[in-house]
């Protein structure tokens, strides 16, 4: 009986230890996967996103310090710095500090990447403060803006002094042609870079010469380097680069730029001959995409936070728009400011977008959900009685 004892004392000990150990394990594994982060986001957060964009941003201001334009660096530098003033002077009449400073200085950023590098430094640091910081009461804060900030300071700064911005290079005896883009080009109003003709006849002899094309020197210069005064036009092949990044991230939506590039294209190709009088179907879709900054736009100004629909039919409704008031608006292209206006024209048309939106969503509620609500209710109704 003793030993009996002894032997159930032991078993039951060594239970206890085992179960000790297994809860100590589960407990330990519990702790290893609690993080002061618990939630996943289903697509890159704000911060995430912000952070992406200002990286980017950031390559086109080292281009920029790489081809020694040293006015648009002072520019961009002051913009920066006076959108992250107008930040801080905000959360201080507010007395609410929020984690803005990143979407302040991708917003300083761009102000001063769309402006001219002979704008004037001073007029740029308080065009830049003054209205970024009334917008932030006039137009809405960060979460919920209905004009977006930075294309109301670059306006601004147009109506303020029109004669620093370029004019446009193209008229509708040179949309005639077409190769519009290729007479800039060899009219010196795009310049050449020097690496052009090795980079074009490696491209021909290696790529092109495949579909039995060729294609002539100057078209790396403008996806390279377009010169234009204005920085965010220049880089185009950076612009692009980014923007696949970014996409293929899930930083940013594809929907909007897509639809927005293809309306665009689509009506500079077909309707464009029409209004210059040139050879049909022959509209130069390389000199509307690659001049007037409409890349730039399409990818750091179209679609700011707060300033589109949310739903899939919402944001093809908005891009298809914008491509038409592009064509309206910037024509074939080297316009110097006409994206300003397309980007304003649409929020003055997304908030009509945005109550469609929610009126299929009540009529979604009305219609589906609530009869299901009542149905459900009806039978635990029927199960208690």
């Amino acid at each position: 009986m003793q030993l009996l004892l002894s032997f159930t004392s032991t078993t039951l000990s060594g239970n206890c230890i085992i179960k000790e150990s297994a809860k100590m394990t589960y407990y330990q594994g519990l702790a290893d996967r609690v993080t002061f982060r618990p939630y996943s986001f289903l697509s890159p957060s704000v911060a995430d996103s912000s952070l992406g964009l200002l990286v980017l941003l950031l390559v086109q201001v080292v281009l920029l310090a790489i081809t020694r334009s040293f006015n648009s660096l002072l520019i961009v530098s002051l913009t920066t710095l006076s959108a992250l003033g107008a930040d801080i002077v905000n959360s201080i009449l507010r007395q609410h500090f929020e984690r803005s400073w990143r979407v302040a200085i991708i917003q300083g950023i761009i102000v001063g990447l769309l402006l001219p590098s002979t704008y004037s430094p001073i007029a740029a640091v308080f065009i830049t403060f003054c209205v970024l910081l009334l917008s932030k009461y006039a137009f809405g804060g960060f979460s919920g803006p209905w004009v977006n900030p930075v294309a109301i300071t670059v306006a601004v700064a147009y109506f303020l002094d029109m004669n620093a911005f370029p004019l446009l290079q193209v008229d509708s005896s040179l949309l005639q042609n077409r190769n519009a883009a290729l007479l800039l080009i060899q009219d010196g109003t795009i310049p050449i870079a020097a690496e052009d003709a090795y980079i074009t006849a490696f491209l021909n002899r290696t790529i092109f010469s495949l579909f039995k094309l060729a294609v002539p020197e100057g078209y790396v210069s403008l996806f390279w380097d377009t010169g234009s005064l204005i920085p965010a036009f220049r880089f185009n092949a950076i612009t692009l680069l980014s923007s696949i990044i970014l996409i293929s991230l899930d930083m940013i939506d594809w929907v909007i730029p897509a639809c927005f590039m293809t309306v665009y294209a689509v009506l500079v190709r077909l309707c464009g001959p029409l209004i210059t009088g040139a050879v049909m179907l022959q509209g130069d879709m390389l000199l509307a995409i690659l001049t007037g900054g409409t890349l730039f736009a399409a990818l750091y100004v179209l679609q700011w936070y707060g300033t589109t629909p949310s739903t899939f039919a919402g944001k093809c409704l908005y891009g298809c728009l914008a491509g038409a008031f592009a064509f309206l608006i910037m024509g074939m292209g080297t316009s110097s400011v006409g994206y300003l206006f397309v980007v304003l024209a649409m929020n003055i048309v997304c908030p009509i977008i945005q109550y469609l939106e929610d009126r299929a969503v009540f009529k979604t509620v009305h219609k589906q959900i609530i009869p299901r609500i009542n149905a459900m209710k009806e039978v635990d109704r029927v199960g208690d009685d």
